[in-house]
Order: structure tokens, then sequence, then C-alpha cells
């Protein structure tokens, strides 16, 4: 019995496989942040700022005229508690980060002197996308 040996794939061949394998799991994240404030004034904002390893980063923006108290409150899906503190400056810039599998996160800044609410929503959305080549060559 003769044996045939095999040489390495044709360079056209590579490409189909390597095609194939990159094509077949491509997972993209998008989120999106939605402003439902309580009071019409712009003092306030929530930004998405990018997604990187499972983790969505944040960034909030409260410009807190007298200086005084405040809280910032995060929510998940659920109604459960993430993140609870409180903050006190004019200009509060900063950035937070959660995982992406939470869905969505619900971000209330609450001024603890006029009782005023700025809510936020932001989701993330996961979506997996297989697509399988197969070509004659």
């Amino acid at each position: 019995m003769k044996t045939i040996m095999l040489n390495a794939f044709s360079l056209g061949k590579k490409i189909a496989i390597m095609l194939l394998v990159v094509l077949v799991t491509l997972t993209s994240a998008t989120a999106k942040v939605s402003d439902t404030a309580f009071d019409d004034d712009e003092n306030a904002s929530v930004s998405c700022l990018k997604m990187e390893e499972g983790q969505v980063y944040f960034n909030v923006k409260f410009e807190n005229a007298d200086g005084g108290r405040f809280d910032v409150l995060v929510y998940d899906v659920n109604g459960d508690n993430l993140y609870r503190a409180s903050f006190t400056g004019k200009n509060f810039n900063k950035v937070f980060r959660a995982p992406v599998d939470n869905g969505k996160l619900v971000i209330v800044i609450r001024d603890n002197k006029d009782k005023a609410n700025h809510k936020f929503e932001l989701s993330t959305e996961s979506k997996m996308i297989q697509q399988i080549l197969v070509q004659r060559l």
C-alpha cells in the first residue's frame, strides 16, 4: 500500500479557513443612554464612553451650583442597588464602570437640598452573529 503525504494547504484554502474562523463567532455590544430627568435643567448628564472586556464605562457629570451634598445611585435591571455614594462640590465629573451583562442600569443623581432627581437609563445589548462561509475552490 502506498502512503500519500499531503503538502500544506494552498494559500486560497488558508484564506478561506481563516475567514471561516473569523466569521463563525462575532460578538458585538452597543450601549444607549436615555435621559429621563424629572426636571428640565441641563446640569446633569450621563454618557457612555466605551465598552471593553465585558465592562461598560460611563461618565456622570453634575453641575451643583451650591456645592452641597448630593447622591449618586446605580440600580440594575431588577432594581437592586449596585452603588450609592454621597459627594459634595460644584463640578462633579466621574467615570464609572459596570459589567455589560447587567443589561440595563438606572443612574440617579439626587440633590439632597432641593430634592431634585435626575434619572438616566443605560442599556447594553449583546448580539451573537454566526455566519458560515463555504466556498468551492
